[in-house]
């Protein structure tokens, strides 16, 4: 989910906004001969990200760090091995360099991560480190989350009033007519005693068609938790 700052008056404090960006899967291209053993994908598909979600749930370690439950997966661009490519290049008959992804999951329930690196297509798991739950990437879901945090806080209803039911999330760069529409500004918290140095949390701001409203809700998705802000003051 690509996010930017609308320009909203509003001062940052004691935090640094962070844009964890998943980018679309990159078409992977290069050079071989017709009769060279199969290529790596060029794109996971459905059946790679059952296999590596099956992979990641299997693994002792990864286990070991997200705990019990069902963790969400999310999968970043594939990436081929360097070296593999140039050896590949310089010689056909080799076996084709093998495609790597990057994977997150975390775990709701216990607040824990982990990120591992697999390969596809034999999703052999190669490295395995524990993660802290800010850094997860932030993805549409988690935006939605936050929204219907929003709406259901007494706060928010009372700041914004009857049309935040109609607010609908929207990416940036989205070209949809969304009159009224809310973004979501990801963040993290310079200051230790702030809870969202540690937790995954996030802003939004609420863009109508006379411009973005005065205020930014904070929403803690790990404690969920809501703050509405208005010109600096914390509500």
């Amino acid at each position: 989910m690509t996010v930017s700052d609308p320009g909203n008056p509003l001062r940052e404090r004691r935090r640094v906004a962070i844009v964890p960006v998943l980018g679309s899967l990159m078409v992977l291209v290069f050079s071989a001969r017709s009769a060279a053993p199969q290529e790596p994908p060029s794109q996971l598909t459905s059946e790679d990200s059952t296999a590596i979600d099956r992979a990641m749930l299997a693994d002792p370690r990864v286990r070991a760090i997200v705990g019990a439950g069902r963790p969400r997966t999310i999968l970043a661009t594939p990436q081929l091995d360097k070296a593999e490519v140039e050896a590949f290049l310089a010689d056909t008959s080799r076996p084709p360099p093998t495609a790597r992804v990057t994977v997150v999951m975390s775990n709701v329930e216990t607040h824990r991560a982990a990120r591992a690196v697999v390969t596809v297509p034999q999703y052999r798991i190669l490295a395995v480190q524990r993660l802290s739950p800010s850094d997860v990437p932030f993805v549409r879901e988690d935006a939605d989350q936050a929204l219907a945090l929003a709406k259901a806080d007494r706060g928010v209803r009372s700041a914004i009033g009857d049309s935040l039911a109609r607010f609908q999330i929207l990416n940036s760069g989205d070209d949809a007519d969304v009159p009224l529409a809310a973004q979501v500004l990801p963040l993290r918290s310079a200051n230790r005693r702030d809870p969202c140095s540690e937790d995954r949390c996030l802003d939004l701001v609420f863009r109508t068609p006379k411009g973005y409203l005065p205020l930014r809700v904070r929403v803690d998705l790990t404690r969920r938790t809501v703050t509405v802000e208005r010109e600096g003051l914390r509500r």
